[in-house]
């Protein structure tokens, strides 16, 4: 077993296994507990060497009424002593709970884990470490093991995922509360942790009463165990990656966006179809179906939606698409700012005597309208049921879902093609396709000019 302190910290963990280098911004995670502490008196002895700038992030769930407030209060104290920025979040964890239909456990871990994705983006971290180790990963393991799970599962609490680290993770309960004793490291209690209705406690209290000789295996032989795991997970992840390039037509980070050729879905396995969807909330069957299924028809998860779209299904986020959708915005003069719009558009007004209308209209770089057509307040909006307008060039009006799908458009673009609608509601723009009723004609006194 390795043996916990500054100098094995510094080499063996913090450089070694995550990289970490002088000036490094590093944002600590601090429930009050032990782990946590430990995790910060090793982060503070070991700045001045590696010249980290440190920062603390606390959350508290208000789960365990005045114990919760004593734990920010002692976080808040120990910030002043040691001069260190903190940063403190409350949630209202029951009504998150009962909302989103998941257990307090589930809940708060996922708004502990959204509000440090955000820290991270805002404050600019290189790293938020959590206080995590070895027995958690262990508990992780069987509670996996229990519910059923695959080779990712049985892995435990991986030590790092993107820019969250945890330093702790070789290191036991025991070696913790040895170095804390050591180096009278003062921490709070969480009475949470002996609560036997939780199945983490349950495990933790079993695998507590083993004997001195077997815990010493345990840990030893499990330690090997993952190390097995990983290098195996490794291989079949590697093959994954293999497989998803083959039925990728196009992937961006931001905004999330994954386009999957279906024939080629079609001819994948189970295992592979989970390995590829799970992770989205996705089964395998919903899966199957959805590809054989018509255009425009859709599965949604908790965070995600995967819509199929003619041989392609294509897999967003549902906070992006619920970006677009039932959004306005109001546009109440010609200088406008860009900055709060979804789109860029600029207006110019034009008083020159028309001479060429042919050539006004074709101008790429441009839209003419007729200025007089124009009633203020405009609006920038998506399509919505029962729309129409009169597509230029075109005779006669045309519903927008008609127009929509003869244009091939998916349901993705559907909802992100925003409509310039003008104040008495007719729509002058759809995308850079404008309405017939206010093009520009011979009778025009004067134009304004829309870029976009």
């Amino acid at each position: 077993m390795p043996i916990l302190n500054e100098i094995h910290f510094v080499k063996n963990i913090l450089k070694k296994e995550f990289s970490i280098k002088k000036k490094n911004k590093i944002c600590i995670a601090v429930s009050g507990g032990l782990d946590s502490m430990v995790l910060l008196h090793l982060f503070i002895k070991i700045s001045n060497i590696l010249s980290l700038s440190i920062e603390i992030a606390h959350c508290n769930f208000s789960l365990r009424k005045s114990e919760s407030d004593q734990d920010e209060q002692f976080i808040k104290h120990l910030c002043y002593k040691k001069d260190i920025l903190c940063h403190i979040k409350k949630f209202n964890i029951l009504e998150y709970s009962k909302k989103n239909k998941l257990s307090i456990q589930m809940s708060a871990r996922k708004l502990r884990y959204k509000w440090f994705d955000k820290l991270i983006q805002e404050k600019y971290y290189d790293y938020l470490a959590l206080g995590h180790h070895l027995n958690d990963s262990i508990e992780t393991f069987f509670i996996n093991l229990i519910r059923g799970t695959g080779i990712k599962g049985l892995l435990g609490i991986p030590k790092k995922n993107k820019k969250i680290i945890r330093p702790l993770y070789s290191f036991t309960k025991e070696e913790i509360f040895n170095y804390a004793k050591k180096n009278k490291i003062i921490f709070r209690y969480d009475s949470s942790n002996q609560d036997q209705k939780y199945l983490r406690n349950k495990i933790r209290f079993i695998i507590s009463s083993f004997s001195p000789s077997i815990y010493y295996y345990f840990y030893k032989g499990f330690k090997k165990s993952i190390n097995f795991l990983y290098q195996e997970n490794y291989l079949i992840e590697q093959n994954i990656l293999k497989i998803k390039k083959q039925i990728t037509s196009e992937q961006r980070e931001y905004p999330f966006i994954w386009k999957i050729n279906c024939n080629k879905v079609q001819q994948l396995s189970s295992i592979y179809l989970f390995k590829l969807f799970f992770q989205y909330g996705f089964s395998i069957k919903n899966i199957k179906q959805l590809c054989y299924a018509q255009t425009g028809k859709q599965l949604i998860s908790n965070q995600y939606r995967i819509i199929k779209n003619r041989k392609e299904l294509i897999l967003i986020e549902n906070e992006y698409f619920n970006l677009c959708k039932n959004k306005i915005y109001i546009i109440t003069n010609f200088n406008v700012s860009n900055i709060l719009l979804p789109i860029k558009i600029q207006f110019n007004i034009y008083r020159e005597k028309i001479i060429n209308i042919e050539k006004m209209i074709t101008t790429n770089n441009i839209l003419f309208i007729d200025f007089d057509k124009i009633e203020l307040p405009l609006k920038l909006r998506t399509w919505r049921k029962g729309d129409i307008f009169y597509p230029l060039n075109m005779t006669g009006k045309k519903k927008l879902s008609k127009y929509y799908k003869d244009n091939k458009l998916s349901l993705l673009d559907k909802e992100k093609t925003w409509l310039l609608i003008n104040g008495n509601n007719n729509i002058i723009l759809v995308g850079n396709r404008l309405d017939n009723r206010f093009k520009i004609t011979l009778k025009t006194q004067k134009i304004l000019g829309i870029i976009l």
